[in-house]
């Protein structure tokens, strides 16, 4: 699988930071959701971020730290969408959608992390 996959990591959490940046204009802007809102685009953002770090990383261990950070970001971002399902704020069919992906690639990512500190156990690269 290259960067440019379409079904790919890479691909599928940028599509996932874009679509979420579209999601969070259909919510109403207020003293309780500004903030919200701006942590789940950071939130979003750095999924896509970090694995580009991890792509560039000089080790092994950079490769899994900064998917490590990936996975939080997901994790993260599934909350803040979890409070959006809750408090029904915006488009609901896009949250909806958005948790499916935003939980398809938390999976994604850990099994990432566990083959990769599998293979350091191993001794292999």
């Amino acid at each position: 699988m290259t960067r440019e996959d379409k079904d790919g990591i890479d691909e599928r959490s940028f599509r996932f930071f874009v679509d979420v940046l579209a999601f969070v204009d259909t919510i109403p802007l207020g003293p309780k959701t500004n903030k919200l809102i701006e942590q789940l685009v950071d939130a979003a953002g750095s999924i896509g971020g970090n694995r580009e770090e991890a792509l560039g990383g000089s080790s092994r261990r950079e490769f899994i730290r900064f998917n490590e950070i990936s996975l939080r970001g997901a994790n993260e971002s599934v909350r803040w969408l979890r409070a959006c399902a809750a408090r029904k704020l915006g488009a609901q069919q896009q949250c909806v959608a958005l948790l499916d992906e935003g939980r398809q690639l938390a999976r994604i990512l850990g099994k990432i992390i566990i083959t990769s500190k599998r293979r350091v156990k191993e001794g292999g690269s």
